[in-house]
């Protein structure tokens, strides 16, 4: 299973998330809950941000530009790329998210 598809143009996306799922910040600690299956998936900031990304539309390069400068990781474009691809492929597995449909 792949995590992000290549649409018009050659742009990689993220998955979109699925519908009825939100973010959610109580005490310091990041949720995802499922309003529509009842289930909720304590996930750290940075898992909550990616989330928030695939809510957006964001492409992947996007959302990769985007978490390097929050985090002022200049230079570790690579790195976060994995870790994105590897958190979307989770959210995919649990049903958070739905492949991106080409345009």
């Amino acid at each position: 299973m792949t995590s992000v598809r290549v649409t018009q143009g050659n742009v990689l996306s993220l998955p979109r998330a699925t519908s009825g799922v939100i973010v959610q910040q109580q005490d310091g600690a990041f949720f995802l809950l499922d309003t529509e299956g009842g289930e909720v998936f304590r996930v750290n900031e940075t898992a909550a941000r990616i989330f928030e990304l695939c809510q957006s539309g964001t492409s992947l390069d996007g959302a990769v530009a985007s978490l390097a400068r929050s985090a002022g990781a200049v230079g570790q474009d690579a790195d976060i790329r994995e870790d994105v691809q590897r958190t979307v492929e989770q959210f995919l597995e649990l049903g958070l998210c739905e492949a991106a449909q080409s345009v």
